[in-house]
């Protein structure tokens, strides 16, 4: 795995925030438990909400909707 993709939660809140509000990326988030969830997030928000309540997890980043 490429760990450039891998982000925090704050680097990740800081990557949405850069983006344009119609791109969606989905990625693989890493609870402390070590289980995996595929969400899907974009610069609105409701992704800010979600990231303020997981603030320990990590996200991997495996695709986007458009070039970015």
């Amino acid at each position: 795995m490429h760990k450039l993709n891998k982000m925090s939660n704050v680097e990740l809140e800081e990557f949405l925030t850069r983006q344009k509000e119609t791109t969606s990326f989905t990625f693989t988030m890493t609870k402390t438990d070590e289980t995996e969830e595929e969400i899907v997030l974009k610069n609105e928000p409701k992704a800010f909400e979600f990231l303020k309540a997981h603030k320990d997890e990590t996200f991997e980043l495996k695709e986007a909707s458009e070039l970015i």
